[in-house]
């Protein structure tokens, strides 16, 4: 487990990077799809999860050096 946590950095950004992907392929095809009007536009269902993951990829990003320690004190202050 702790091979995994030390790595977390790094699986975080490779994360980001899938997800860029993601975006970047959706992307193309809606382009694509103004222009061709055979193929099927994204679904909003594939907008819906790439967004999620993108928040949710993001929030871990921030989560060590902001969210936490603010919610930390926040916790201990309410004691």
């Amino acid at each position: 487990m702790s091979l995994i946590a030390e790595q977390r950095s790094w699986i975080t950004f490779a994360a980001l990077a899938v997800i860029g992907v993601g975006w970047t392929l959706t992307w193309r095809r809606a382009r694509r799809c103004r222009v061709d009007s055979a193929c099927a536009a994204p679904s909003r269902l594939g907008i819906g999860l790439l967004g999620a993951a993108t928040v949710l990829v993001l929030l871990a990003l921030i989560w060590q050096p902001i969210i936490e320690p603010w919610a930390l004190t926040l916790i201990r202050s309410a004691r």
